[in-house]
């Protein structure tokens, strides 16, 4: 066992590109988890300082519903020097086909997701050769997605810890701990406890294929303790892992296109007793994604 749970944190993506947590965590549904854009360089003219991002991700659902949907998310923010930068990040759902399900949650229509404060430190420390650095990066979230607001969610504190190795030009390894803190006004919501404390851990092997082109192979796994229930005394410990790979190419430093996939069903049970990878990778969802630097 003390095998599988290493083997099982090795994975979270870094870098540009953006990865989805699993809509069955209650932390972030329908969400793109995505770390902060690396903003233009250092300038002394304060229109060069402000940058904004926006991330079109037309989705398509392989399992259970016969859905289309767009997972869209923009962001705001500013370089406070050449490697510390602030931001405010806002995810958007819309079903554009779901015969199934009405107007609401997960029915037609366009609903915000969460919103974050993001803050980004690159290259905390880092070698003399510059193969190897540490970065941090913290956000803080809004209860503005109706179904967390409805579960009593105040806020959330994330604090992601980045070990980058570089081992060529063309493939670098990144390894995270992410501790995150979640603060709610109740124990559960609707028969489901509310998270309390959770830790992501995780490798990312980060390809540069040509000249434009890249891929991430990312292997996430998290672990969320959650909080005693009013019909229970036990607070359980939940586990989830999951995988988003992606594809992009970046014509220029404006643009970027591409296309990947995450699912949303645990690749092991959720205390860890068995596998289950068959299910998990057939519900997932197919993305495309256009993403823009203003």
């Amino acid at each position: 066992m003390l095998f599988v749970h290493f083997v099982l944190g090795l994975g979270l993506l870094v870098g540009s590109l953006g990865y989805p947590a699993p809509k069955d965590q209650d932390e972030e549904v329908g969400a793109q988890l995505q770390k902060s854009q690396t903003a233009q360089e250092d300038s002394q003219e304060a229109s060069k300082k402000v940058f904004g991002t926006i991330d079109l991700r037309p989705s398509a659902v392989l399992k259970g519903q016969d859905t289309f949907r767009f997972e869209n998310s923009a962001e705001l923010g500013y370089q406070l020097s050449k490697k510390f930068q602030v931001l405010y990040h806002q995810d958007f759902l819309m079903n554009l086909y779901n015969p199934s399900a009405q107007s609401g949650a997960q029915g037609l229509g366009l609903q915000a997701q969460d919103g974050f404060f993001d803050w980004f430190r690159e290259a905390w420390l880092e070698s003399t050769d510059g193969t190897f650095s540490v970065s941090y990066e913290g956000r803080l979230y809004l209860p503005v997605a109706s179904n967390r607001r409805d579960a009593g969610l105040i806020t959330a504190l994330r604090n992601y810890f980045i070990f980058g190795k570089k081992v060529s030009n063309r493939v670098t390894f990144n390894f995270i701990e992410a501790p995150i803190f979640h603060f709610y006004d109740r124990p559960d919501f609707k028969g489901r406890a509310n998270p309390i404390l959770e830790n992501r851990l995780g490798l990312q092997l980060a390809l540069k294929l040509a000249d434009k082109w890249s891929l991430s192979l990312p292997l996430l796994w998290s672990a969320t303790k959650l909080r005693s229930m009013s019909s229970s005394s036990n607070a359980d410990l939940d586990h989830f892992v999951w995988i988003n790979p992606e594809l992009s190419y970046a014509p220029n430093e404006k643009y970027t296109v591409g296309m990947g996939y995450y699912d949303n069903t645990s690749l092991l049970t959720s205390d860890l007793s068995a596998f289950q990878v068959g299910e998990g990778l057939e519900d997932g969802i197919v993305q495309c994604f256009v993403r823009a630097n203003l």
